[in-house]
């Protein structure tokens, strides 16, 4: 090996074979000998160094090869936890959330109303007649007409408000920082534009309302209180004729 700051060992012992030569013959020979000595090492370690090198580029390159592949194996399984999120916290024929995330939802927002004390409204929605809907036209009528009515109601709530497939026909829907009198306006609006959107099946007009009915968070209230309330002034909505909206007593 080559140590910096000292002369190599041929070298040394290249003086010292000058030393020692008493023939201008003799001495060109050793000179010439331990110059291709000292070459052929040399060769050997430019060979060693480059082979190195190209070890060390060869490594980065595999690194960086492992890590480009690690990352799109992390981008993937980051798709995959929100499409299995997706499923499990969504309905999968309207496309909106499903009754688990509104359990998660309305905890949250029941939460903050108890820390702010901000006003709450709970609203049941029921497609009315619904079972003649299936009964009449067939189950992709039915389906169809949930996806409407999913669809018309959540175009047009603020981003802030929150509308979810409760289960068969009814949805559920939470609206922070309303007041009820504002709540009852709102909803009537949304009732008779469900009511006007001209559903056709099959090129055949059918007549699609909804009754809601709502409820306000109050003193000592839990969501399921809440609920109750709400689930109520559905029922009443429903006894008075339905296609309407009633405000829980």
């Amino acid at each position: 090996m080559l140590v910096f700051g000292q002369p190599p060992s041929n070298v040394n012992e290249m003086l010292l074979d000058i030393d020692k030569a008493t023939e201008l013959t003799t001495l060109k020979h050793t000179v010439n000998a331990k110059l291709d000595n000292i070459s052929s090492h040399i060769v050997n370690y430019r060979e060693f160094e480059v082979n190195r090198v190209e070890e060390s580029q060869q490594q980065v390159s595999d690194m960086q090869e492992r890590m480009v592949e690690l990352e799109e194996e992390a981008e993937t399984l980051k798709k995959l936890v929100v499409e299995k999120n997706k499923q499990a916290t969504f309905d999968a024929l309207t496309g909106i959330p499903n009754r688990l995330f509104f359990e998660e939802r309305s905890e949250h927002e029941f939460s903050r109303w108890k820390r702010f004390n901000t006003p709450l409204i709970l609203a049941i929605w029921d497609i009315d007649f619904f079972k003649k809907v299936n009964d009449n036209y067939g189950h992709k009528a039915g389906d169809k007409v949930l996806k409407t009515v999913a669809g018309l109601i959540n175009k047009r709530i603020r981003s802030t408000d929150f509308l979810a497939r409760f289960g068969g026909e009814e949805f559920v829907m939470l609206l922070p920082g309303t007041k009820q009198e504002e709540a009852l306006y709102f909803l009537n609006k949304l009732r008779l534009q469900v009511g006007q959107c001209g559903f056709r099946y099959q090129e055949e007009v059918v007549n699609v309302t909804v009754s809601c009915g709502i409820s306000d968070f109050r003193e000592n209230d839990s969501v399921e209180s809440v609920f109750e309330r709400a689930d109520q002034a559905l029922y009443k909505a429903k006894e008075n004729g339905r296609n309407q909206c009633v405000v829980a007593e």
